[in-house]
């Protein structure tokens, strides 16, 4: 299944909003050396789509606060949104998946 950063930044959630403020970031934020193919930012993460999982993790191991689920990496760096909107917006990323099965990190 192909996810696009659209997709999420525009998906209707039961909870609250998990990605306000939404822009896209792709023509300055996808130049090397991060070779995205989409990016957006929201008041809660910088999201990164690559075309390849591997690329994904790649660039996941480099982000100091972030979360990786399949080919989108989230950077939460710099971003002012609470830990608690955080991880709503990394298990409602993660909940677009069927099949992820991972835990989400303790930013507290």
């Amino acid at each position: 299944m192909d996810i696009t950063l659209h997709d999420v930044m525009n998906a209707e959630y039961d909870a609250p909003d998990v990605t306000t403020e939404a822009e896209d970031i792709t023509d300055t934020a996808c130049v090397s050396p991060r070779v995205c193919v989409e990016a957006y930012s929201t008041a809660e993460a910088d999201y990164f789509r690559f075309d390849t999982r591997k690329r994904a993790e790649e660039y996941g191991a480099s982000v100091k606060d972030g979360f990786v689920v399949n080919y989108i990496v989230m950077d939460f760096e710099g971003k002012n949104a609470s830990v608690e909107k955080q991880l709503w917006a990394m298990q409602a990323l993660a909940g677009m998946w069927n099949d992820y099965e991972g835990d989400f990190p303790d930013r507290g």
